[in-house]
């Protein structure tokens, strides 16, 4: 194995690990440190040149790092809205809001 290939694998790794810390953290109500291990994650992913996996990219809130728990820290809502509906993700810590679409199945379009 290459070294760049080493050292992204290693980071993949240290990404994950500082994730599911800070949702630890998060639950046990240690906002600052979540937050930190948060933004350290982040820090690693950008200096090794990695992809931040889907699940962890959507699990925080990007104005202040927060990890996004529904009930704690998070609200989720659906807006429905004419061809499709919108999943809308709100920080109950710092007000910030994310917009997600969501496809209508052609089910549902089809009439008769």
């Amino acid at each position: 194995m290459s070294r760049e290939r080493l050292m992204k694998s290693i980071a993949r790794e240290r990404v994950e690990i500082l994730f599911n810390l800070a949702f630890e953290k998060a639950r046990a109500g240690d906002f600052d440190l979540a937050r930190r291990y948060i933004e350290i994650a982040l820090r690693i992913a950008s200096k090794a040149r990695i992809k931040i996996p889907r699940k962890y990219k959507r699990s925080y809130c990007r104005k202040c790092f927060a990890p996004l728990i529904p009930s704690l820290t998070l609200s989720v809502r659906i807006k429905s809205e004419g061809r499709g509906s919108r999943v809308v993700y709100r920080c109950l810590l710092c007000g910030w809001m994310r917009r997600y679409m969501v496809k209508a199945s052609k089910r549902g379009l089809r009439r008769g």
